[in-house]
């Protein structure tokens, strides 16, 4: 390898779905086999991770809900927006509605030496088949929260 790139794909089930796992690597990183052990730990508890992240996007999305108006203006002939508008009754869509509506696409697992910052990396949507606009929520190798970025 040139640069950090995909070397392992695969699926891993959470509910009645599977989202998509990359494993990614530096190329002067060797594997270690701590990290890959907690990604596999990671994984075996993904619908625990699912929870915090979810918890994460809430409180992110209580703090600033552009993340939700700009998908209720862009998308809003999207079926999941015209249901969330509709149990809105006349209201904003609420944070906790939209929050439940999103779904995770991709889990990214950054087998980076030496780095500090977040090594999972769950990309959550409203809607994958109409809008490119995520929510990262990154997660440390402790299975802490780091951040939630809006990504596109």
């Amino acid at each position: 390898m040139d640069e950090t790139e995909v070397i392992w794909e695969g699926a891993a089930a959470l509910g009645s779905s599977e989202v998509e796992v990359r494993l990614w690597a530096d190329p002067s990183s060797g594997l270690d086999a701590g990290v890959l052990d907690a990604f596999a730990t990671h994984l075996a508890r993904l619908p625990a991770l699912d929870t915090a992240a979810r918890a994460a996007i809430r409180e992110n999305l209580q703090q600033d809900r552009y993340f939700i108006d700009y998908h209720a203006d862009e998308l809003d002939d999207v079926e999941v927006i015209k249901r969330l508008t509709r149990e809105a009754n006349g209201e904003a869509i609420s944070v906790d509605a939209f929050t439940a509506a999103m779904h995770p696409v991709q889990i990214g697992l950054w087998h980076l030496i030496g780095e500090a910052r977040a090594q999972v990396v769950m990309d959550y949507t409203i809607d994958a088949a109409t809008s490119d606009n995520l929510l990262a929520v990154k997660v440390a190798r402790d299975g802490t929260v780091v951040s939630v970025d809006w990504e596109s």
